[in-house]
């Protein structure tokens, strides 16, 4: 027999007082939003499991993440034999504690070599819903929520042209700002902006400097014309500053040393690798940054809290 969802809009957390709540971190944005919603509701560490992904940073919410990780075996038999353990490991540790829970994720990503299957999360008998939280500019594409037992919707290569996004049958939808999941419905929305609150948990890096560029993901530029994309950074900013790799660059040892070596090998003195465990939107709140780097949601950042982005074409 199928288990049924829960569907009802919610945002009174107190509902579910006594459940697991488990948050899939992908990058800083999620960690930012998941923090601020842990603290608007007031949700005890006890009952909080925090899961990167992709070696994100979730240094923000907690000390005690739990990294979940594919062996060398399981990772042969991903490849040779197309047979993936990462859902189950997941599985496991999230029911390892016997406790009902709801499950914070940023989309409803299938399995792969680093994310586990959201449908099969979903699919256990101790879960009791889930809820969307901002990543990025996916959180603001015109993806309408779709019904996991309907017609599937169009699938495409990229994940942000695809339909194949959000399940409207999530508890809600939590972002920072009033456009956030544009096409959601708008009683499941739960904003959580009390951004100053973030001060307390993260101390600014970049103090006095101003200027930051931003690489694309590594799957737009091919692999022959990164140090092209550096170069068109680095044009832009005369009087030095700081570029910050897209987490693309930092989830294989092999291809960051790579883009590590190629920026040492033309950048000039005065600009500098931004270091990994900078998080660009609350260092805006400290001080007013200038952005420079292809569209991303950290415009929206920008924009709202007195920061300048110039957006060139990387790719």
């Amino acid at each position: 027999m199928k288990k049924d969802i829960k569907t009802s809009a919610v945002d009174d957390i107190s509902n579910f007082k006594d459940c697991l709540h488990i948050f899939l971190i992908v990058n800083p944005v999620t960690a930012i939003v998941s923090k601020l919603f842990i603290d608007q509701y007031k949700i005890p560490n006890h009952n909080i499991l925090i899961l990167p992904i992709r070696n994100a940073d979730a240094s923000i919410i907690t000390d005690k993440a739990f990294y979940v990780r594919e062996n060398f075996f399981e990772k042969l038999l991903r490849k040779f034999l197309n047979i993936s353990k990462l859902t189950k490991k997941f599985l496991n540790l999230i029911e390892n504690s016997n406790k009902k829970f709801i499950l914070y994720c940023s989309w409803a990503f299938n399995e792969s070599n680093i994310t586990p299957s959201v449908t099969q999360i979903l699919k256990s008998e101790l879960c009791v819903g889930h809820y969307y939280i901002e990543e990025g500019q996916l959180s603001y594409s015109l993806s309408k929520p779709y019904h996991p037992d309907g017609p599937k919707p169009i699938k495409t290569k990229y994940i942000a042209d695809s339909n194949l996004i959000f399940r409207n049958d999530s508890l809600g939808f939590i972002g920072s700002f009033d456009d956030v999941f544009p096409l959601a419905d708008k009683q499941k929305r739960i904003l959580v902006n009390d951004f100053e609150n973030l001060k307390n948990v993260y101390k600014p890096k970049l103090i006095g400097i101003n200027v930051i560029g931003l690489t694309c993901a590594n799957r737009r530029v091919d692999y022959d014309r990164w140090g092209e994309m550096l170069l068109s950074l680095i044009k832009k900013m005369p009087n030095g500053g700081v570029i910050k790799l897209h987490p693309s660059f930092l989830a294989n040892k092999k291809i960051q040393k790579r883009i590590e070596s190629i920026f040492h090998s033309i950048s000039p003195d005065n600009i500098s690798l931004c270091p990994n465990n900078v998080i660009l939107e609350i260092e805006m709140l400290y001080e007013k940054k200038k952005l420079i780097g292809s569209q991303t949601s950290l415009n929206k950042y920008a924009q709202n809290f007195g920061s300048e982005f110039l957006n060139i074409k990387l790719y």
